[in-house]
């Protein structure tokens, strides 16, 4: 999985860039290596802005705003988590509706 990480009117620190890894770090299941996953972070108008894009077999955009840049960035990885959760059960419940127990049959 490639991650590119883009500020906006804020500074890059080492701390950011392992909190970024760690919470993006839970997509891992949900997508496969070839993903790529782009994270804008800016500050304008007194609140902090994260837009998330991730790029997998389809195409998502993930955007939250907050008073800190933490709050910010974590609803967005939220919001990815449970939209990629969802698009898994859905592919599962499709699965498993083409096939039945052999438990029901006898």
């Amino acid at each position: 999985m490639h991650v590119q990480v883009h500020y906006q009117n804020l500074e890059n620190s080492p701390w950011m860039d392992q909190f970024i890894e760690k919470r993006v770090g839970k997509l891992n299941k949900y997508l496969n290596q070839a993903s790529s996953i782009q994270v804008n972070l800016k500050y304008e108008n007194r609140k902090y802005v994260t837009s998330l894009a991730i790029h997998n077999h389809h195409d998502y955009a993930f955007t939250a705003d907050g008073a800190n840049l933490y709050e910010s960035f974590s609803e967005a990885v939220d919001k990815a988590v449970r939209a990629l959760g969802e698009k898994k059960r859905r592919i599962k419940d499709k699965i498993n509706k083409k096939f039945f127990s052999l438990k029901s049959v006898s």
